[in-house]
């Protein structure tokens, strides 16, 4: 049996959406986000900071969104959400996977948090970074081409949250437009 460990209103909203979209049998634990101190963790949730997304497998468990989206595509390798290991596609969708997590996500928040004025490589590197993922969408509708991916989820989701932060692109604007989906609308009706 799958749980997802979510608070409404956080990151784990995108693993919601990503189990509407592998169409699998889930249960849902809402729990509470512990407070900037670590304190108000909620002793149910199996992470071991108390954050939000955690997923508990058959009794296993498994932290930290890209960890998780990269456990769960593996799991139901017939959904086209993920990309099995032999699939020529796979390098790529892995490579995408933990850019978005490993520096993508980091630099909207250093962005968010104003600390990319003081740090001019890492401004650099932000900038170069939505260069490419602009580049990466001229070529097609979804960061894989024209095949939506997991890594779609977890992009769209951070875009949409940080759009505020990001400079004006009809290729980003365009690319947002395509998260209105209906496993979308399923993970966001089964919570609320």
């Amino acid at each position: 049996m799958l749980t997802l460990y979510h608070s409404p209103g956080s990151f784990s909203s995108r693993i919601l959406w990503l189990l509407e979209e592998l169409e699998a049998d889930y249960a849902v634990e809402i729990v509470s986000y512990p407070k900037a101190d670590g304190s108000n963790a909620d002793p149910r949730n199996p992470h071991p900071r108390g954050y939000t997304p955690a997923l508990s497998h058959d009794g296993h468990v498994v932290t930290e969104t890209g960890a998780i989206a990269l456990y769960l595509t593996d799991l139901f390798p017939q959904s086209p959400v993920g990309v099995p290991s032999a699939n020529p596609l796979r390098g790529r969708y892995l490579t995408w996977l933990f850019y978005q997590v490993g520096l993508t996500e980091p630099l909207v928040y250093m962005k968010g948090r104003k600390l990319l004025a003081q740090d001019a490589p890492m401004r650099y590197l932000d900038g170069e970074m939505m260069k490419h993922i602009e580049a990466t969408l001229a070529a097609g509708r979804y960061i894989l081409g024209d095949r939506f991916t997991a890594v779609d989820i977890l992009c769209m989701s951070l875009f949409e949250h940080a759009r505020p932060l990001l400079d004006d692109s009809a290729l980003i604007d365009a690319y947002l437009a395509r998260a209105d989906r209906p496993a979308r609308r399923r993970a966001a009706a089964r919570v609320d």
